[in-house]
């Protein structure tokens, strides 16, 4: 039988700035997000399904949105600390949406559409490297039968570029995917096409996270997917990462990481 939950009393060392450090000055701009206010505290009970869970907000069982479908199995445990965005009244079959987790003394960001803002807040100040210089953009561009998160056109060339969320972190090592992901690898090569025919084309992983060095595809969990980033860097795909600071307030850009491709362990 599973033991008892804790309270939700905010952990020991949960004291924490509202704004994280600033990125070098001069290096990106400041991208930061907001988070919805006021987050609720609770504790994580189980998962329902993919996009439900249920947590514990004062004693009682919420269930909630749980907006990402990957596994989180390191993530999502019972006991652990939750900030969940509160829906307003009406007729929903869900409490709110499950924002944020506590792992291991740090916030972890678990909402996979979250990069998608992260990213325009960059484009709305010039773009982040390698896509700079930014005039104007589309959302959900369709090409070759699929949808691109977004046409950047800049003052040098118009970029194709795929946003992703990451929020697995091991010994320093952002690792991605953590289950298998189709429509991914179909977008790498959808991208790599792109890049062999001239165009410019990216790949931006936003990891939700500060503990990150570096991130690596991850052959164990989805090797025609880790196939597909290689032989996309090979054509030409940009592969870019981030990391950032995450806080019951914001998620903000503080880092950009290696990207690895290969088969092997890389270290950072």
């Amino acid at each position: 039988m599973p033991g008892p939950l804790p309270a939700e009393a905010p952990p020991p060392d949960e004291v924490e700035s509202e704004q994280p450090a600033s990125p070098r000055t001069g290096a990106w701009p400041r991208v930061c997000v907001q988070l919805p206010r006021p987050l609720v505290a609770g504790v994580f009970v189980r998962r329902v399904n993919r996009f439900a869970a249920e947590v514990s907000v004062k004693g009682q069982p919420w269930t909630v949105h749980l907006p990402n479908s990957g596994r989180m199995e390191e993530l999502l445990r019972r006991g652990a600390a939750v900030r969940v965005a509160p829906f307003g009244p009406g007729d929903r079959a869900t409490r709110g949406r499950l924002l944020l987790v506590r792992h291991r003394g740090r916030w972890v960001g678990v909402d996979s559409h979250l990069p998608n803002r992260l990213w325009e807040a960059g484009l709305r100040q010039g773009g982040l490297p390698p896509v700079v210089g930014v005039r104007a953009w589309e959302r959900e561009v369709r090409l070759d039968g699929e949808r691109v998160d977004f046409r950047v056109y800049t003052s040098r060339a118009a970029w194709w570029v795929e946003t992703k969320s990451c929020n697995r972190v091991e010994a320093g090592v952002a690792l991605f995917p953590d289950a298998p992901t189709a429509r991914g690898a179909r977008h790498l090569q959808l991208l790599a096409q792109v890049a062999r025919q001239g165009g410019r084309a990216a790949v931006v992983w936003f990891v939700q996270r500060d503990d990150a060095r570096c991130l690596r595809v991850d052959w164990d969990s989805d090797p025609a997917f880790a196939s597909a980033a290689g032989e996309a860097r090979r054509a030409g795909v940009s592969l870019v990462a981030y990391r950032c600071a995450v806080t019951p307030h914001s998620v903000q850009v503080v880092g950009r990481l290696p990207v690895h491709t290969g088969r092997r362990h890389t270290a950072c």
